[in-house]
């Protein structure tokens, strides 16, 4: 086995020593803080720009307010998440452990779920980076094959990515440098337009449902954009990150609950930003939001020329901090979860022998299969792919952590949630039911339209 094979293979916390000592100073604080905003720049990916801007193209501000109830759903089911491995009382290291005592048959749900998912959500990625270049270097390729060469391109990066020994503070910096970089482009691309409709935008915060328009319902984009953006299997990725600073007592639970605010924070800026410039270049002239090109017209209808190489390089950005990151954790998750309900016992998930061949052949080689010519674009592909998979499993992984960190049969003593964390999650819960229920619904309605 060659050694970069090996560092493939090897944990990320034995090849580079977290700290584990509470920060004490404001600097020791700001060093500490990371996994946070590396999980929320991995949520942004593409779904989140996607599910903005249709939103904000097609129905103004109406919807604004399915992105506050989206974002704040998934703070608190990450909360969650990071509760129950800091504060159980059996000594998990593994959400999934959690999960499978609540209910035996959850981690192998969980294992096939993310199997599909993670390939669909890999597949948005690598397509959205592969385009981003694509348009960025002139349409080098040609037509038909450029976006698959990129796509070659993108994946041979992310695998020198993924063999760094310092991985994972290479993807903190990637993404401390794409939430600055994204906020400031579209920060000026709302200069140059020159105007905002503050009222609109208040209004848009009120639970207001507008009539249809554009290819998607109302109730469809609202309950897409709270279950791509509200959660996900995707929310269970942030213990990993945890674990890379050394965040695995209850002591560390006040630096936890502040760097996942912190992170979090851009992200509902970005979303909105995203949100915003939609609805006041596209609102009301007609123009649906179909594919990553109309993204790009949107940019130039806002900036001016130089507007589509601004998105294509955010898009990019947006892209490729997740690929990367996604590509192990999903391997993790989809192994964990067969590897409990199979009872079969590593120490660590990733020192079974498939590991390093699955990550690699279904979450990096599969997905280039997206960038052939024909495959389906962006937009479809995050609206009914991921959304469609994402509400299926939502209901379930919400109940399961409304359970698990309620009851002191799974809490320490003193740690399991008040009744109003608790009331919370069970709102969550219903909106998850509620979501299945309407894309499953307009999914086939749309796909009757094509019988």
């Amino acid at each position: 086995m060659s050694k970069s094979l090996k560092d493939l293979e090897a944990p990320v916390k034995e090849r580079e020593e977290a700290p584990s000592a509470l920060p004490k100073t404001f600097m020791e604080y700001m060093r500490s803080l990371g996994p946070g905003l590396v999980l929320a720049m991995t949520f942004l990916g593409t779904g989140d720009l996607v599910s903005s801007t249709v939103s904000g193209a097609n129905y103004g501000y109406a919807l604004l307010w399915t992105l506050i109830v989206a974002l704040a759903a998934r703070y608190f089911m990450v909360s969650a998440v990071a509760k129950y491995k800091l504060q159980n009382r059996h000594g998990d290291t593994s959400i999934l452990q959690g999960f499978q005592r609540v209910w035996r048959g959850f981690p192998l749900l969980l294992g096939a779920a993310i199997l599909f998912l993670g390939i669909v959500i890999q597949m948005s990625f690598l397509r959205a980076c592969a385009v981003a270049l694509y348009n960025l270097f002139g349409g080098f390729g040609g037509e038909t094959w450029g976006v698959f060469l990129f796509s070659l391109v993108v994946v041979g990066l992310t695998f020198l990515l993924l063999i760094n020994p310092n991985q994972y503070k290479l993807l903190e910096m990637l993404a401390r440098f794409a939430s600055v970089a994204i906020i400031a482009s579209f920060v000026f691309a709302l200069f140059r337009i020159g105007s905002f409709d503050f009222i609109g935008f208040l209004k848009g915060l009120t639970f207001d449902m507008p009539p249809n328009q554009g290819p998607f319902n109302a109730i469809f984009i609202a309950v897409a954009t709270i279950g791509a953006i509200g959660g996900s299997a995707v929310n269970l990725l942030y213990p990993y990150f945890m674990e890379d600073k050394g965040w695995n007592k209850p002591k560390y639970r006040k630096i936890q609950q502040l760097d996942l605010i912190t992170g979090m924070l851009p992200l509902l800026v970005i979303n909105v930003l995203f949100w915003v410039v939609a609805a006041e270049v596209f609102y009301g002239t007609g123009i649906p939001v179909s594919n990553e090109n109309d993204l790009a017209l949107m940019m130039e209808l806002a900036v001016g020329p130089a507007g589509p190489t601004m998105l294509w390089i955010c898009l990019f950005l947006a892209a490729f901090t997740s690929f990367p990151a996604q590509a192990r954790g999903f391997t993790l998750l989809m192994l964990n979860g067969f590897h409990l309900s199979a009872k079969k016992e590593y120490k660590k998930t990733d020192d079974d022998p498939k590991f390093r061949y699955l990550s690699i052949g279904l979450f990096l080689l599969l997905p280039i299969l997206i960038s052939i010519p024909g495959a389906p674009d962006l937009v479809l592909l995050n609206v009914f792919g991921t959304s469609v998979i994402t509400a299926l499993i939502l209901p379930p992984i919400v109940i399961g952590l409304v359970l698990m960190t309620s009851s002191k049969k799974y809490m320490m003593d003193g740690f399991r949630n008040k009744w109003w964390e608790t009331g919370i999650l069970t709102l969550i819960a219903a909106i998850g039911i509620w979501s299945t229920v309407e894309i499953i619904r307009n999914f086939v309605d749309q796909i009757n339209k094509f019988i």
